[in-house]
């Protein structure tokens, strides 16, 4: 028994002197877990940043497009609404002036009325 006691005590003494080695490595292990862990961290977060800059960058142009749309159809509509007053002021000035007794005051006030006597001119009978 003295053998295998020895050989027991050998391998106790052994694991000892292994374990602090073992702790050790153990720790640097779980030491570069953590700093693959942190970076993988630190590298999701600033994905997840990225993308959520992005989305709010695309919901913002949209929007300034969406605004700028709005402007353009605005001015647009005042546009045609100042034409469109436009056109039924020129309608009722046409109406007016097709009315006979002004296109006759504008014709005596511009010369351009029927003669009353009727002038004839004498002419050569040669024709010249």
């Amino acid at each position: 028994m003295g053998l295998a006691q020895e050989q027991i005590g050998n391998s106790r003494i052994d694991q000892a002197v292994r374990s602090p080695q073992r702790g050790e490595q153990n720790q640097r292990q779980r030491e570069e877990l953590r700093r693959r862990a942190r970076l993988l961290n630190r590298l999701s977060l600033g994905f997840c940043c990225a993308i959520c800059f992005f989305a709010v960058w695309l919901v913002a142009a949209k929007g300034a497009s969406i605004y700028s749309m709005n402007y353009e159809n605005s001015r647009l509509q005042a546009q045609v609404a100042q034409q469109q007053a436009d056109n039924a002021n020129l309608s009722s000035q046409i109406a007016a002036d097709k009315n006979p007794a002004n296109i006759l005051a504008k014709a005596k006030k511009l010369g351009l009325q029927k003669p009353t006597k009727t002038v004839t001119i004498p002419t050569t009978e040669s024709g010249k």
